[in-house]
């Protein structure tokens, strides 16, 4: 299960193109993330959380979360990466827990903090922690 949630909020887009992109896009269960600053001509950039199921590393996160805007055909929506971590997502129990680190992106102060902050404006009944320990 993947679940979206949250269209404006994570620093900007209003009603343009980056307006219409979820701030969050997380698969269930435990995987690695990344959280991408987007920009488009003319808007304020706008941070999103991003990852997919079954992809091992960092940089298929990344990958990913840009065909995918590609695909929808946002080419004018360019990306780059803040940082990484991993993200366990469990709806039932209406958990997120973000923590660690990506290797390929290094450390970024402050990226699970502010990446638990856009997936709570996505989630505002699920109890989001978040942490800078463990890989």
């Amino acid at each position: 299960r993947v679940k979206t949630g949250g269209g404006g909020g994570g620093g900007g887009g209003g009603s343009g193109v980056l307006g219409s992109i979820p701030d969050v896009d997380i698969a269930e269960g435990k995987w690695k993330y990344v959280q991408i600053e987007l920009s488009a001509p003319g808007e304020k950039s706008k941070r999103v959380v991003r990852n997919t199921a079954g992809l091992p590393y960092h940089p298929d996160m990344y990958q990913a979360a840009m065909d995918k805007l590609e695909r929808q055909g946002l080419n004018q929506v360019e990306g780059h990466v803040i940082g990484g971590g991993r993200i366990e997502y469990y709806p039932k129990k209406k958990t997120v827990s973000i923590y660690g680190y990506s290797k390929t992106f290094g450390r970024a102060k402050g990226c699970n903090e502010r990446s638990a902050e856009i997936v709570r404006r996505s989630f505002p009944d699920y109890n989001v922690t978040w942490s800078d320990d463990g890989y």
